[in-house]
């Protein structure tokens, strides 16, 4: 799996397909944070939110860059979608991972301060975020949907629902308590599972359906 993890982030430098998401990102921080006044929980949600869509983005943009030749022989490799799927998931981590530590660091030079259970709470906030962008990166991408105007409408309606409705015990219920300061226990620990079960079900299922078809 390690190895597959490797090949991705290869092919994803490669390609610099992962400039646009990623440049969005930091600008997005670089307008967060400049007022040292501002508390942080309300920006390292907006951040948060803002590191779902880019890991979705790595995720969709990473696995479309083979073409199903391509994919074949990196199957014919790994042996098993799991490794793929997990290679894959690996690998987007990773990235998002770089890209929350440049999120804290810069949070807390900004604030002049360093408040461990703040930096905490971000790092978790950031982390569950992005499990939820592999979750609906990883159906919304080339694997299953061939043409790239129905992988973008797919993931764009997942990630509203994801991030917007407020019904559902998803990413918004954290979002909204981190932005509004409200009490984070309960929402962090609905995220947490639905971040981790939103994941399992997604590769889950992927690998199924790649089996099926195979």
């Amino acid at each position: 799996m390690l190895a597959v993890t490797r090949y991705y982030l290869a092919l994803l430098g490669h390609s610099q397909r992962y400039l646009p998401a990623i440049l969005a990102y930091l600008a997005v921080n670089t307008v967060l944070y400049t007022d040292p006044k501002s508390p942080l929980l309300p920006q390292y949600g907006i951040s948060a939110g803002s590191l779902l869509v880019v890991s979705c983005w790595l995720t969709i943009a990473m696995l479309d860059i083979e073409d199903p030749v391509q994919r074949l022989i990196t199957f014919s490799h790994a042996r098993r979608w799991r490794s793929i799927l997990g290679g894959a998931t690996l690998a987007v981590f990773g990235c998002a991972f770089v890209l929350t530590l440049v999120t804290l660091a810069w949070s807390m030079i900004r604030s002049g301060g360093f408040d461990l259970g703040t930096l905490a709470l971000g790092a978790a906030a950031h982390a569950l975020c992005t499990l939820f962008g592999i979750a609906i990166g990883l159906p919304c991408s080339r694997l299953l949907v061939p043409r790239i105007g129905w992988s973008v409408l797919a993931a764009i309606f997942a990630l509203a629902a994801v991030l917007l409705v407020e019904g559902l015990p998803l990413a918004n219920p954290l979002l909204r308590a981190l932005t509004s300061e409200q009490p984070l226990g309960g929402p962090l620990a609905v995220a947490v599972v639905a971040a981790v079960g939103a994941l399992l079900v997604s590769v889950t299922a992927v690998g199924h359906l790649l089996r099926r078809n195979a």
